[in-house]
């Protein structure tokens, strides 16, 4: 399409009227993808439009499920930026009422960016925030708490109505903070309303967990031992993606029992541990059923885990494997029925090395696997 064409088209959108227009606007989703193609194309006319008229906003960054990930990381890189200069386009934003911001990729400019612009929102009556924080890159000096929603989000949105949240913060070498000092920022609430957890790993790194409850997120991220996955409340039984990360005590098969109990729904479980169970002997958990998982990535973990998963469980839906080659091929030479089975449905298979040297093997025990 040549310029004079593109020219012709835009005369034509900006001949509609504002009813019409809207109705184009209202059919794109999701809405990053409309505010990437308005904001900084210099027609005050689309900016008002597609900001002012609208009355709820998601934000939403999901690397995992998001196919638009490269227009999402422009619009927090280079459109929220653009929004913040030229505030005076968000404070004209009276039926803006309802705000979601979803974002699992550690953020690196939450002082400067994100903050100014829910600042901003004064409108606003139900906000959602799903947020994991780099702090060391956002130039914050200890884990974002109950005094800081507080100070810099809640106190800017006087008809605030309602407030969800689950806020991680990470820090490289983090200053040590007690548990109950988080828990004691949030004086506003009432206790049985929050939930919060702080871990410090042996790989230099610190993070916060602060989140509203009834928890609404679906997404656990780095969770470890310490963090308090299982209560009588069932929680968090509405999680359908975990990652489980933990270098200072190995998850034993008991907690595992526990998560195919707890989180009936979980659909994509991601590993990071290397440690050796303690327990093994102690505990036996055979058959344990994981009923819904379909994607499991196992790239950084100790034997005992491919184990627990492929010997001693029953994955009826997995159609997803991410693993390391080494304890594939062990996984493999073993040859157990068990195994066999939990493979046998696998589609899309990605290992952390190439097995040119192993494609028949491989080959026999996934079936439906392009090789």
């Amino acid at each position: 399409m040549n310029s004079s064409s593109i020219m012709k088209d835009n005369v034509q959108l900006l001949d509609l009227p504002d009813e019409l227009i809207l109705i184009i606007m209202i059919k794109i989703k999701p809405r990053v993808l409309l505010l990437n193609s308005i904001i900084t194309i210099g027609n005050n006319r689309l900016e008002q439009l597609a900001i002012d008229k609208c009355h709820s906003i998601d934000l939403t960054f999901d690397y995992v499920q998001s196919p638009y990930e490269t227009v999402i990381q422009r619009f927090y890189s280079h459109i929220m930026p653009h929004i913040i200069d030229n505030i005076q386009s968000l404070i004209s934003c009276p039926h803006l009422k309802q705000v979601t911001m979803k974002v699992y990729r550690n953020i690196s400019n939450y002082k400067e960016c994100i903050v100014p612009l829910l600042q901003r929102l004064s409108n606003v009556e139900y906000l959602t925030l799903l947020l994991a924080i780099n702090g060391t890159r956002s130039r914050l000096d200890h884990f974002v708490d109950g005094f800081d929603l507080e100070k810099d989000i809640v106190s800017y949105m006087p008809y605030l109505h309602q407030f969800n949240f689950h806020i991680r913060t990470i820090f490289q070498n983090a200053t040590h903070v007690e548990i109950n000092t988080i828990r004691e920022s949030f004086l506003k609430y009432q206790q049985e309303s929050i939930g919060c957890t702080v871990d410090y790993f042996n790989n230099n790194y610190g993070q916060c967990q602060i989140y509203s409850l009834p928890f609404i997120g679906n997404r656990l991220d780095f969770i470890s031992n310490r963090f308090p996955l299982f209560d009588i409340n069932n929680t968090f039984s509405m999680v359908t993606m975990l990652l489980l990360f933990d270098d200072v005590k190995p998850f034993e098969n008991l907690f595992f029992a526990r998560i195919a109990r707890d989180l009936p729904y979980l659909k994509t479980l991601e590993m990071f541990n290397g440690l050796e169970q303690q327990e093994k002997t102690i505990v036996t958990t055979n058959n344990l059923e994981f009923t819904h998982l379909s994607t499991l990535i196992l790239f950084d973990i100790h034997m005992d885990y491919a184990e627990l998963f492929f010997y001693r469980s029953h994955l009826p839906r997995l159609i997803e494997l991410a693993i390391h080659k080494d304890i594939l091929l062990a996984i493999i030479t073993q040859n157990q029925q068990q195994a066999r089975d939990n493979c046998s449905k696998v589609e899309n298979l990605l290992t952390s090395e190439t097995y040119c040297d192993s494609v028949d093997a491989v080959r026999n025990f996934f079936p439906l696997v392009s090789h």
